[in-house]
């Protein structure tokens, strides 16, 4: 049961990934403050990396709410749980556990690398 929705969570970072790259990425995952009407001449809260240091919950809460994180949850997710559970590397509870963890670790690793070099 659980390599099918490692397949599907592969599926999902797919299809994320072909949306990303038809729509692009015209705009800062912080987009929401422009519609709010906040000044983006202020230091912002979430690792913009203008001398503000966010705490690393609000850098993973803040990771939560991007498309991009999602994306690399999925596929290291995917491929992670895949690998281990299908090839009896692990049982499967553990095998779920670090598929969780690895997508967590490399999707806000992958979040924080891309504001960080885009900065």
């Amino acid at each position: 049961m659980l390599i099918q929705l490692y397949i599907f969570s592969l599926v999902l970072s797919a299809i994320l990934l072909v949306a990303s790259l038809l729509v692009g990425d015209n705009s800062p995952d912080g987009a929401g403050d422009q519609e709010a009407g906040l000044d983006q001449s202020d230091p912002s809260e979430i690792g913009q990396l203008d001398g503000v240091q966010p705490s690393p919950k609000q850098f993973l809460l803040a990771s939560f709410k991007s498309i991009r994180f999602w994306t690399f949850f999925a596929a290291f997710f995917g491929m992670t749980g895949l690998v281990l559970d299908g090839l009896d590397v692990m049982i499967p509870t553990v095998a779920l556990l670090v598929a969780i963890g690895t997508g967590i670790i490399v999707g806000a690793g992958a979040n924080a690398a891309v504001r960080i070099l885009s900065a």
